[in-house]
Protein backbone atom coordinates (compact mmCIF):
# COMPACT_ATOMS: atom_id res chain seq x y z
CA UNK A 1 0.00 0.00 0.00
CA UNK A 2 1.51 3.60 -0.59
CA UNK A 3 2.04 5.79 2.02
CA UNK A 4 2.32 9.47 2.73
CA UNK A 5 5.85 10.78 3.14
CA UNK A 6 6.56 14.02 4.48
CA UNK A 7 9.61 16.18 6.30
CA UNK A 8 10.91 14.34 9.76
CA UNK A 9 8.37 11.59 9.27
CA UNK A 10 10.81 8.91 10.39
CA UNK A 11 10.85 10.80 13.83
CA UNK A 12 6.71 10.28 13.91
CA UNK A 13 6.01 7.20 12.56
CA UNK A 14 5.65 4.57 15.10
CA UNK A 15 4.26 7.59 16.68
CA UNK A 16 4.38 8.67 19.82
CA UNK A 17 1.76 6.24 21.26
CA UNK A 18 0.56 6.24 24.81
CA UNK A 19 3.61 4.11 26.37
CA UNK A 20 5.78 7.40 24.98
CA UNK A 21 3.82 10.03 25.74
CA UNK A 22 4.14 12.23 28.88
CA UNK A 23 0.93 12.11 31.03
CA UNK A 24 -0.06 15.19 32.11
CA UNK A 25 -3.00 14.80 35.24
CA UNK A 26 -6.38 16.47 34.46
CA UNK A 27 -6.93 19.27 36.64
CA UNK A 28 -11.00 19.87 37.28
CA UNK A 29 -12.17 23.72 37.20
CA UNK A 30 -15.38 23.78 37.43
CA UNK A 31 -18.63 21.18 37.90
CA UNK A 32 -21.54 21.74 36.62
CA UNK A 33 -24.14 19.50 37.81
CA UNK A 34 -27.70 21.39 39.09
CA UNK A 35 -27.38 25.18 38.52
CA UNK A 36 -30.35 27.38 38.92
CA UNK A 37 -30.19 29.30 35.55
CA UNK A 38 -31.75 32.71 35.10
CA UNK A 39 -32.57 33.75 31.38
CA UNK A 40 -34.93 36.58 30.40
CA UNK A 41 -37.50 35.44 27.85
CA UNK A 42 -39.22 37.97 25.29
CA UNK A 43 -41.67 39.28 27.29
CA UNK A 44 -38.78 40.35 30.18
CA UNK A 45 -40.72 37.27 32.56
CA UNK A 46 -37.90 35.78 34.65
CA UNK A 47 -37.46 32.50 34.53
CA UNK A 48 -35.80 30.27 37.64
CA UNK A 49 -35.70 27.10 36.52
CA UNK A 50 -33.30 24.46 38.44
CA UNK A 51 -32.21 21.64 36.90
CA UNK A 52 -32.84 19.09 40.47
CA UNK A 53 -36.39 20.07 40.16
CA UNK A 54 -37.36 17.47 37.15
CA UNK A 55 -33.66 16.25 35.94
CA UNK A 56 -33.92 12.15 35.66
CA UNK A 57 -30.90 10.88 34.59
CA UNK A 58 -30.81 9.34 30.92
CA UNK A 59 -28.03 7.31 30.98
CA UNK A 60 -27.86 3.71 32.53
CA UNK A 61 -24.48 4.53 33.59
CA UNK A 62 -24.03 5.43 37.09
CA UNK A 63 -22.02 7.90 38.29
CA UNK A 64 -20.79 9.63 34.67
CA UNK A 65 -20.31 13.20 34.04
CA UNK A 66 -19.50 15.13 30.57
CA UNK A 67 -16.29 16.07 30.33
CA UNK A 68 -15.71 19.63 28.54
CA UNK A 69 -11.36 19.79 28.36
CA UNK A 70 -8.91 22.67 27.88
CA UNK A 71 -5.84 22.09 26.76
CA UNK A 72 -3.96 20.86 23.56
CA UNK A 73 -6.04 18.23 22.29
CA UNK A 74 -2.39 15.74 22.49
CA UNK A 75 -2.16 16.25 25.88
CA UNK A 76 -6.16 15.60 26.14
CA UNK A 77 -6.05 12.53 24.45
CA UNK A 78 -2.87 11.03 25.87
CA UNK A 79 -4.52 11.41 29.06
CA UNK A 80 -7.43 10.03 28.48
CA UNK A 81 -6.07 6.70 27.01
CA UNK A 82 -5.34 5.45 30.34
CA UNK A 83 -8.88 5.75 31.29
CA UNK A 84 -10.92 5.20 27.55
CA UNK A 85 -8.83 3.43 25.91
CA UNK A 86 -11.10 1.21 23.55
CA UNK A 87 -14.05 2.59 24.66
CA UNK A 88 -14.97 5.79 22.80
CA UNK A 89 -17.52 4.50 20.39
CA UNK A 90 -17.17 7.50 17.71
CA UNK A 91 -14.64 10.14 17.21
CA UNK A 92 -15.72 12.80 14.99
CA UNK A 93 -13.14 16.01 14.44
CA UNK A 94 -13.37 19.09 12.15
CA UNK A 95 -9.64 20.25 12.18
CA UNK A 96 -8.54 22.77 10.47
CA UNK A 97 -8.05 22.68 6.95
CA UNK A 98 -4.56 24.29 6.33
CA UNK A 99 -6.04 27.14 4.16
CA UNK A 100 -3.57 29.61 4.99
CA UNK A 101 -6.30 31.61 7.10
CA UNK A 102 -7.32 33.36 9.63
CA UNK A 103 -10.87 32.26 10.99
CA UNK A 104 -13.30 34.58 13.18
CA UNK A 105 -15.74 34.86 15.45
CA UNK A 106 -18.25 38.00 16.80
CA UNK A 107 -17.34 39.19 20.43
CA UNK A 108 -20.94 40.01 20.78
CA UNK A 109 -21.00 43.03 23.47
CA UNK A 110 -24.10 44.54 25.51
CA UNK A 111 -27.72 43.78 24.90
CA UNK A 112 -27.62 46.46 21.68
CA UNK A 113 -26.42 44.34 18.87
CA UNK A 114 -23.09 45.74 19.38
CA UNK A 115 -20.17 43.56 18.64
CA UNK A 116 -16.28 43.04 17.37
CA UNK A 117 -15.18 39.98 14.92
CA UNK A 118 -12.29 38.93 16.24
CA UNK A 119 -9.71 35.62 15.56
CA UNK A 120 -10.94 32.87 16.44
CA UNK A 121 -7.62 30.39 15.58
CA UNK A 122 -5.02 30.87 12.75
CA UNK A 123 -4.68 28.13 10.07
CA UNK A 124 -1.68 28.96 8.92
CA UNK A 125 1.33 26.13 9.34
CA UNK A 126 5.18 27.50 9.57
CA UNK A 127 6.20 24.20 8.20
CA UNK A 128 3.94 24.11 5.52
CA UNK A 129 1.75 21.13 4.69
CA UNK A 130 4.44 19.14 6.37
CA UNK A 131 4.02 20.68 9.85
CA UNK A 132 0.26 20.27 9.19
CA UNK A 133 0.14 16.85 8.46
CA UNK A 134 2.79 15.89 11.26
CA UNK A 135 -0.01 17.93 13.55
CA UNK A 136 -3.07 15.88 12.43
CA UNK A 137 -1.12 12.51 12.12
CA UNK A 138 0.05 11.90 15.55
CA UNK A 139 -3.31 13.15 17.21
CA UNK A 140 -4.71 10.40 14.58
CA UNK A 141 -2.69 7.69 16.12
CA UNK A 142 -3.44 8.55 19.37
CA UNK A 143 -7.37 8.63 18.79
CA UNK A 144 -6.87 5.24 17.40
CA UNK A 145 -6.44 4.01 20.89
CA UNK A 146 -9.17 5.60 22.10
CA UNK A 147 -11.91 3.94 20.01
CA UNK A 148 -13.66 1.15 20.74
CA UNK A 149 -13.05 -2.67 19.22
CA UNK A 150 -16.75 -1.51 16.92
CA UNK A 151 -15.99 2.60 16.95
CA UNK A 152 -15.38 4.76 13.98
CA UNK A 153 -14.17 8.44 13.42
CA UNK A 154 -15.26 10.80 10.99
CA UNK A 155 -12.57 13.33 9.94
CA UNK A 156 -14.27 16.77 7.79
CA UNK A 157 -11.78 18.25 5.82
CA UNK A 158 -12.33 20.00 2.80
CA UNK A 159 -10.48 20.72 -0.96
CA UNK A 160 -7.17 22.10 0.86
CA UNK A 161 -6.16 18.59 2.27
CA UNK A 162 -8.04 15.81 2.30
CA UNK A 163 -6.47 13.93 -0.41
CA UNK A 164 -3.15 14.04 1.91
CA UNK A 165 -5.20 12.92 5.21
CA UNK A 166 -7.17 10.37 3.58
CA UNK A 167 -3.71 8.60 2.52
CA UNK A 168 -2.65 8.57 6.33
CA UNK A 169 -5.77 7.53 7.19
CA UNK A 170 -5.58 4.73 5.09
CA UNK A 171 -1.92 4.03 6.94
CA UNK A 172 -3.35 4.02 10.44
CA UNK A 173 -7.06 2.63 10.28
CA UNK A 174 -6.19 0.52 6.76
CA UNK A 175 -8.06 1.06 3.97
CA UNK A 176 -9.88 -1.88 4.58
CA UNK A 177 -11.45 0.08 7.16
CA UNK A 178 -12.38 2.92 4.23
CA UNK A 179 -16.36 3.16 4.37
CA UNK A 180 -17.39 6.59 3.00
CA UNK A 181 -15.62 9.61 1.84
CA UNK A 182 -18.89 11.97 2.66
CA UNK A 183 -19.50 14.78 0.16
CA UNK A 184 -21.03 17.31 2.49
CA UNK A 185 -22.87 20.23 -0.48
CA UNK A 186 -23.91 23.46 0.54
CA UNK A 187 -24.68 26.79 -1.25
CA UNK A 188 -21.87 28.72 -1.52
CA UNK A 189 -21.75 31.85 0.84
CA UNK A 190 -20.15 34.13 -1.99
CA UNK A 191 -19.09 33.17 -5.36
CA UNK A 192 -16.75 36.14 -6.34
CA UNK A 193 -14.63 34.16 -9.03
CA UNK A 194 -15.18 33.22 -12.67
CA UNK A 195 -11.73 31.67 -12.63
CA UNK A 196 -12.90 28.20 -11.21
CA UNK A 197 -15.46 26.03 -10.29
CA UNK A 198 -17.14 27.72 -7.38
CA UNK A 199 -16.39 25.56 -4.57
CA UNK A 200 -19.43 24.74 -2.39
CA UNK A 201 -19.27 21.63 -0.41
CA UNK A 202 -16.67 19.63 1.91
CA UNK A 203 -15.70 16.11 2.50
CA UNK A 204 -15.97 13.82 5.53
CA UNK A 205 -13.50 10.75 5.83
CA UNK A 206 -15.56 7.79 7.55
CA UNK A 207 -13.02 5.19 8.83
CA UNK A 208 -13.84 2.09 11.20
CA UNK A 209 -11.57 0.91 13.57
CA UNK A 210 -12.15 -3.09 12.31
CA UNK A 211 -14.49 -4.56 10.10
CA UNK A 212 -16.98 -5.37 13.04
CA UNK A 213 -18.79 -1.75 13.71
CA UNK A 214 -21.93 0.07 14.54
CA UNK A 215 -24.04 1.20 11.87
CA UNK A 216 -27.67 1.60 12.41
CA UNK A 217 -30.49 1.73 10.09
CA UNK A 218 -31.94 4.95 12.05
CA UNK A 219 -34.50 6.74 10.22
CA UNK A 220 -33.54 9.57 12.02
CA UNK A 221 -30.54 9.45 9.21
CA UNK A 222 -33.13 9.33 6.40
CA UNK A 223 -32.81 12.00 3.67
CA UNK A 224 -35.98 13.67 2.51
CA UNK A 225 -37.85 11.95 -0.70
CA UNK A 226 -37.16 14.62 -3.69
CA UNK A 227 -39.26 17.15 -4.44
CA UNK A 228 -40.93 14.95 -7.57
CA UNK A 229 -41.92 12.33 -4.91
CA UNK A 230 -42.51 14.50 -2.65
CA UNK A 231 -45.29 16.54 -4.55
CA UNK A 232 -46.69 12.88 -6.40
CA UNK A 233 -47.36 11.24 -2.75
CA UNK A 234 -51.02 10.13 -2.64
CA UNK A 235 -52.68 7.72 0.12
CA UNK A 236 -55.16 4.48 -0.06
CA UNK A 237 -56.07 2.19 2.54
CA UNK A 238 -52.89 0.52 1.98
CA UNK A 239 -51.19 3.56 3.15
CA UNK A 240 -48.67 6.14 0.94
CA UNK A 241 -47.53 5.23 -2.22
CA UNK A 242 -46.38 7.16 -5.61
CA UNK A 243 -46.45 5.80 -9.15
CA UNK A 244 -43.23 5.08 -10.66
CA UNK A 245 -43.56 4.68 -14.39
CA UNK A 246 -41.73 3.26 -16.96
CA UNK A 247 -42.23 1.40 -20.26
CA UNK A 248 -42.58 -1.56 -22.59
CA UNK A 249 -42.73 -2.86 -26.02
CA UNK A 250 -43.60 1.33 -26.56
CA UNK A 251 -46.55 1.08 -23.86
CA UNK A 252 -46.07 3.48 -21.07
CA UNK A 253 -46.64 1.71 -17.65
CA UNK A 254 -46.84 2.21 -14.05
CA UNK A 255 -46.70 0.84 -11.03
CA UNK A 256 -47.59 1.69 -7.27
CA UNK A 257 -44.19 2.19 -4.79
CA UNK A 258 -45.62 2.39 -0.97
CA UNK A 259 -43.19 3.53 0.82
CA UNK A 260 -41.91 2.32 4.50
CA UNK A 261 -40.20 5.45 5.93
CA UNK A 262 -40.40 9.05 5.95
CA UNK A 263 -37.24 9.48 3.43
CA UNK A 264 -34.47 7.63 1.95
CA UNK A 265 -31.70 5.90 2.69
CA UNK A 266 -28.54 8.23 3.00
CA UNK A 267 -26.14 7.55 -0.42
CA UNK A 268 -22.79 9.54 -0.02
CA UNK A 269 -23.44 13.17 -1.33
CA UNK A 270 -25.68 14.87 1.30
CA UNK A 271 -27.56 17.83 -0.18
CA UNK A 272 -30.10 18.32 2.34
CA UNK A 273 -28.18 20.29 5.17
CA UNK A 274 -27.70 24.00 5.02
CA UNK A 275 -25.02 25.42 6.59
CA UNK A 276 -25.50 27.79 9.74
CA UNK A 277 -26.71 31.44 9.19
CA UNK A 278 -27.03 33.87 11.68
CA UNK A 279 -30.92 33.74 11.84
CA UNK A 280 -30.72 30.75 12.91
CA UNK A 281 -31.44 29.36 17.04
CA UNK A 282 -28.02 27.10 16.60
CA UNK A 283 -26.13 29.85 15.28
CA UNK A 284 -23.17 30.80 17.99
CA UNK A 285 -21.14 34.04 16.34
CA UNK A 286 -18.46 31.17 15.28
CA UNK A 287 -17.66 30.45 11.61
CA UNK A 288 -16.18 27.26 11.42
CA UNK A 289 -19.49 26.22 13.28
CA UNK A 290 -21.32 22.80 11.83
CA UNK A 291 -25.10 22.52 11.51
CA UNK A 292 -26.26 19.91 14.20
CA UNK A 293 -28.10 18.27 11.44
CA UNK A 294 -24.94 17.26 10.26
CA UNK A 295 -24.14 15.79 13.62
CA UNK A 296 -27.54 14.08 14.01
CA UNK A 297 -27.03 11.77 11.11
CA UNK A 298 -23.74 10.83 12.07
CA UNK A 299 -24.30 10.58 15.72
CA UNK A 300 -27.34 8.10 15.00
CA UNK A 301 -25.60 6.23 12.42
CA UNK A 302 -22.54 5.20 14.73
CA UNK A 303 -23.64 5.08 17.84
CA UNK A 304 -26.41 3.83 20.16
CA UNK A 305 -28.07 5.09 23.70
CA UNK A 306 -25.12 5.73 25.74
CA UNK A 307 -22.57 5.51 24.00
CA UNK A 308 -19.09 8.03 24.09
CA UNK A 309 -19.03 10.34 21.37
CA UNK A 310 -15.89 12.28 21.16
CA UNK A 311 -14.94 15.59 19.75
CA UNK A 312 -11.19 16.92 20.44
CA UNK A 313 -11.68 20.26 18.22
CA UNK A 314 -14.69 20.63 19.45
CA UNK A 315 -15.02 24.88 18.63
CA UNK A 316 -18.77 26.01 19.35
CA UNK A 317 -20.19 22.89 20.75
CA UNK A 318 -22.09 21.31 17.88
CA UNK A 319 -21.28 17.74 18.43
CA UNK A 320 -21.57 17.69 22.09
CA UNK A 321 -25.17 19.39 22.17
CA UNK A 322 -26.06 16.58 19.73
CA UNK A 323 -24.70 14.08 21.65
CA UNK A 324 -26.59 15.50 24.45
CA UNK A 325 -29.94 15.47 22.72
CA UNK A 326 -29.57 12.51 22.14
CA UNK A 327 -28.90 10.43 25.28
CA UNK A 328 -25.25 10.15 23.76
CA UNK A 329 -22.42 10.17 26.76
CA UNK A 330 -19.76 13.24 25.15
CA UNK A 331 -16.21 14.10 25.94
CA UNK A 332 -15.44 17.28 24.33
CA UNK A 333 -12.04 20.03 24.06
CA UNK A 334 -10.38 22.78 22.53
CA UNK A 335 -7.18 24.19 22.72
CA UNK A 336 -8.50 27.78 22.58
CA UNK A 337 -10.67 29.04 25.91
CA UNK A 338 -13.40 31.05 23.98
CA UNK A 339 -14.32 28.02 22.76
CA UNK A 340 -14.68 26.16 26.05
CA UNK A 341 -16.89 29.33 27.31
CA UNK A 342 -18.61 29.03 24.15
CA UNK A 343 -19.37 25.39 24.36
CA UNK A 344 -19.89 26.09 28.22
CA UNK A 345 -22.89 28.40 27.75
CA UNK A 346 -24.25 25.96 24.49
CA UNK A 347 -24.72 23.06 27.23
CA UNK A 348 -26.64 25.10 29.64
CA UNK A 349 -28.74 26.54 27.22
CA UNK A 350 -29.77 23.33 25.44
CA UNK A 351 -33.29 23.54 27.19
CA UNK A 352 -33.58 26.61 24.68
CA UNK A 353 -32.33 25.10 21.65
CA UNK A 354 -34.18 23.49 18.59
CA UNK A 355 -35.67 19.29 19.17
CA UNK A 356 -33.44 16.96 16.88
CA UNK A 357 -36.42 14.62 16.70
CA UNK A 358 -38.81 17.02 16.23
CA UNK A 359 -37.46 19.93 14.23
CA UNK A 360 -40.32 22.38 14.93
CA UNK A 361 -40.48 22.04 18.54
CA UNK A 362 -37.96 22.92 21.70
CA UNK A 363 -35.59 20.32 23.57
CA UNK A 364 -36.99 21.60 26.60
CA UNK A 365 -34.64 19.22 29.02
CA UNK A 366 -32.12 20.22 31.00
CA UNK A 367 -28.51 19.18 30.26
CA UNK A 368 -27.06 16.32 32.55
CA UNK A 369 -23.96 17.40 34.58
CA UNK A 370 -20.65 17.84 33.10
CA UNK A 371 -17.20 19.29 34.87
CA UNK A 372 -14.75 21.01 32.82
CA UNK A 373 -10.92 19.98 33.15
CA UNK A 374 -7.78 21.16 32.41
CA UNK A 375 -4.54 19.91 31.32
CA UNK A 376 -2.31 21.87 33.14
CA UNK A 377 0.61 22.17 30.22
CA UNK A 378 1.28 25.16 28.01
CA UNK A 379 -1.93 26.92 28.48
CA UNK A 380 -2.70 30.48 27.62
CA UNK A 381 -2.62 31.85 30.82
CA UNK A 382 -3.68 35.51 29.45
CA UNK A 383 -6.95 34.97 27.42
CA UNK A 384 -7.81 38.17 25.98
CA UNK A 385 -7.87 38.79 22.06
CA UNK A 386 -4.44 40.48 20.66
CA UNK A 387 -6.68 42.78 17.96
CA UNK A 388 -8.47 44.15 21.27
CA UNK A 389 -5.18 45.23 22.51
CA UNK A 390 -3.00 48.97 21.27
CA UNK A 391 -0.32 47.69 19.55
CA UNK A 392 3.36 45.95 21.32
CA UNK A 393 1.82 45.79 24.48
CA UNK A 394 4.72 43.93 26.53
CA UNK A 395 3.51 40.49 27.47
CA UNK A 396 4.61 41.33 31.05
CA UNK A 397 2.02 44.33 30.73
CA UNK A 398 -0.69 42.57 29.36
CA UNK A 399 -0.50 40.19 31.98
CA UNK A 400 -0.71 43.13 34.67
CA UNK A 401 -3.35 44.54 32.92
CA UNK A 402 -5.81 41.88 33.20
CA UNK A 403 -4.38 40.14 36.39
CA UNK A 404 -5.91 43.71 38.35
CA UNK A 405 -9.04 42.93 36.84
CA UNK A 406 -12.22 43.41 39.93
CA UNK A 407 -15.81 43.43 40.12
CA UNK A 408 -17.78 44.75 42.84
CA UNK A 409 -20.97 42.86 44.38
CA UNK A 410 -23.49 43.61 47.57
CA UNK A 411 -24.39 40.38 49.60
CA UNK A 412 -28.21 40.21 50.32
CA UNK A 413 -29.12 38.48 53.39
CA UNK A 414 -32.69 38.00 54.95
CA UNK A 415 -31.60 35.60 58.04
CA UNK A 416 -30.51 32.60 55.80
CA UNK A 417 -31.44 33.10 52.27
CA UNK A 418 -28.54 35.30 50.78
CA UNK A 419 -28.15 36.35 47.03
CA UNK A 420 -25.86 38.38 45.41
CA UNK A 421 -25.80 41.62 43.27
CA UNK A 422 -23.19 42.59 40.96
CA UNK A 423 -22.69 46.05 41.37
CA UNK A 424 -20.12 47.07 39.17
CA UNK A 425 -16.61 45.98 37.21
CA UNK A 426 -13.25 47.42 36.81
CA UNK A 427 -10.93 47.17 34.03
CA UNK A 428 -7.60 48.78 34.91
CA UNK A 429 -5.54 50.28 32.40
CA UNK A 430 -8.07 51.29 29.34
CA UNK A 431 -5.53 53.07 27.61
CA UNK A 432 -4.17 49.59 26.35
CA UNK A 433 -7.78 48.59 25.05
CA UNK A 434 -8.42 49.58 21.29
CA UNK A 435 -10.91 52.21 21.38
CA UNK A 436 -13.05 50.84 18.84
CA UNK A 437 -13.96 48.30 21.71
CA UNK A 438 -14.42 50.77 24.23
CA UNK A 439 -16.75 52.75 22.26
CA UNK A 440 -19.06 50.02 22.22
CA UNK A 441 -18.87 49.69 25.98
CA UNK A 442 -22.18 51.98 27.56
CA UNK A 443 -21.91 50.48 30.95
CA UNK A 444 -19.99 47.90 32.99
CA UNK A 445 -22.33 45.10 32.40
CA UNK A 446 -21.67 45.43 29.05
CA UNK A 447 -17.78 43.61 29.98
CA UNK A 448 -19.48 40.55 30.87
CA UNK A 449 -20.14 37.86 29.18
CA UNK A 450 -21.82 35.27 32.00
CA UNK A 451 -21.35 35.10 36.06
CA UNK A 452 -21.64 32.29 38.33
CA UNK A 453 -21.80 31.63 42.06
CA UNK A 454 -20.64 28.61 44.25
CA UNK A 455 -22.47 29.23 47.91
CA UNK A 456 -21.08 27.00 49.14
CA UNK A 457 -17.38 27.01 48.47
CA UNK A 458 -15.51 23.30 49.52
CA UNK A 459 -13.23 22.18 46.88
CA UNK A 460 -10.11 23.05 44.88
CA UNK A 461 -12.91 23.57 42.08
CA UNK A 462 -15.66 25.80 41.37
CA UNK A 463 -19.06 24.08 42.03
CA UNK A 464 -21.38 25.90 39.65
CA UNK A 465 -25.16 26.76 41.31
CA UNK A 466 -26.26 29.70 39.98
CA UNK A 467 -25.77 31.12 36.84
CA UNK A 468 -26.86 34.25 34.09
CA UNK A 469 -25.37 34.22 30.81
CA UNK A 470 -25.74 36.44 27.37
CA UNK A 471 -26.20 33.54 24.27
CA UNK A 472 -26.15 35.28 20.58
CA UNK A 473 -30.12 34.78 20.46
CA UNK A 474 -30.85 36.54 23.98
CA UNK A 475 -28.31 39.36 25.09
CA UNK A 476 -30.69 40.05 28.38
CA UNK A 477 -28.17 39.24 31.62
CA UNK A 478 -29.58 38.86 35.29
CA UNK A 479 -27.36 41.14 37.83
CA UNK A 480 -29.03 39.81 40.90
CA UNK A 481 -29.29 36.18 41.88
CA UNK A 482 -31.82 34.40 43.23
CA UNK A 483 -31.94 33.60 46.98
CA UNK A 484 -29.98 30.68 48.14
CA UNK A 485 -31.17 28.94 50.90
CA UNK A 486 -29.17 27.67 54.16
CA UNK A 487 -30.00 24.86 56.27
CA UNK A 488 -27.79 25.29 58.76
CA UNK A 489 -25.94 27.60 60.77
CA UNK A 490 -22.40 28.40 60.32
CA UNK A 491 -19.67 29.99 58.71
CA UNK A 492 -19.25 29.65 54.61
CA UNK A 493 -17.59 30.77 51.78
CA UNK A 494 -19.47 31.93 48.90
CA UNK A 495 -17.26 32.54 45.41
CA UNK A 496 -18.55 34.38 42.86
CA UNK A 497 -16.78 33.89 38.70
CA UNK A 498 -17.18 36.95 36.28
CA UNK A 499 -16.29 35.92 32.46
CA UNK A 500 -15.86 39.16 29.99
CA UNK A 501 -16.10 39.69 26.70
CA UNK A 502 -12.43 38.85 26.09
CA UNK A 503 -12.26 36.07 27.87
CA UNK A 504 -11.30 36.91 30.62
CA UNK A 505 -11.99 35.19 33.64
CA UNK A 506 -12.27 36.66 37.34
CA UNK A 507 -12.62 35.19 40.77
CA UNK A 508 -13.47 36.84 44.56
CA UNK A 509 -14.27 34.87 47.55
CA UNK A 510 -16.11 35.91 50.47
CA UNK A 511 -17.50 34.75 53.59
CA UNK A 512 -20.92 35.13 55.20
CA UNK A 513 -22.13 33.56 58.74
CA UNK A 514 -25.46 31.93 58.94
CA UNK A 515 -27.33 32.02 62.29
Amino acid sequence: MPNLYWKNKEIFEKPKTHENQIIYPFQILESVRSPTINKFISNNELIQRTTENNQKSQFKVNGWDNLLIWGDNRNVINSLIKIFSNKIKIIYIDPPFATGGNFKFKTLIGENNAFEVTKAYSDTWSGGIDAYIEFLYERLVLMKELLAEDGSIYVHLDWHISHYIKVILDEIFGKENFRNEIIWAYPAASAKTRRFFIRSFDSILFYTKSSEYTFNNDPGIYMDYSDRVKFALKEDDKGTFYYRGGSHNGKKLSRKVYIQENGIFPRDVWTDIPYIRANTLEYQAFSTQKPERLLKRIILASTNKDDIVADFFCGSGTTLAVAEKLGRRWIGSDVAKHAINISRKRILDIFNSKDLINWEKKYKKNPYPFKILSVNKNLQDINAYDEFLVNNIQKLKKKKLFQDIKFEIKILKDNNKVSIELLDYFVPNLDLIENRLKKKIQSFSDWIDSWTIDFNRQNSYFNMMWISYRTPKNRKLDLTSYRYYYEKSGKYQISVKVIDILGNETSQEYEISID
